[in-house]
């Protein structure tokens, strides 16, 4: 009796570590780093992932509505730019004018390539009939 109430506690420990390992979410593998970065999609290479904004400009005549902000991911080391709205005049500008840009939307936000940049500003930038809108340079 006493190996049968062991088997079936230890059937039960094995159930309840399966059932964890199925809920834990998988974490999506970065594909590139550093230098490596410039010129790639953020969404596709993985590093939006851990993307923060870091700088942000309102689209003038816009009420407020339309932005562009400057994206940062720690991980890969890398800046772009996005928009909350569709265009493909979007980029992200290195300090001494090194650009990268339009790369995909999603037919909601707009995303430039990104900028290799740990060390030298970049900002976003957008334009169109109301003029050029750039974040701070960070």
């Amino acid at each position: 009796m006493k190996v049968s109430f062991l088997k079936k506690a230890a059937a039960v420990v094995v159930l309840t570590f399966s059932a964890a390992l199925v809920n834990v979410p998988s974490a999506s593998a970065v594909t590139c780093y550093g230098d490596y970065c410039s010129g790639v999609d953020p969404l596709s290479s993985g590093c939006s992932g851990d993307a923060k904004t870091i700088a942000s400009a309102y689209v003038y005549g816009s009420g407020g509505t339309a932005q562009v902000n400057l994206r940062w991911s720690p991980t890969c080391k890398t800046n772009w730019a996005q928009a909350n709205f569709v265009t493909s005049s979007i980029k992200a500008v290195q300090y001494g004018g090194y650009p990268q840009e339009y790369s995909n939307n999603n037919g909601t936000n707009s995303w430039s390539k990104m900028i290799y940049s740990p060390s030298l500003c970049v900002k976003a930038s957008i334009w169109g009939g109301w003029g050029v809108t750039d974040t701070a340079c960070l």
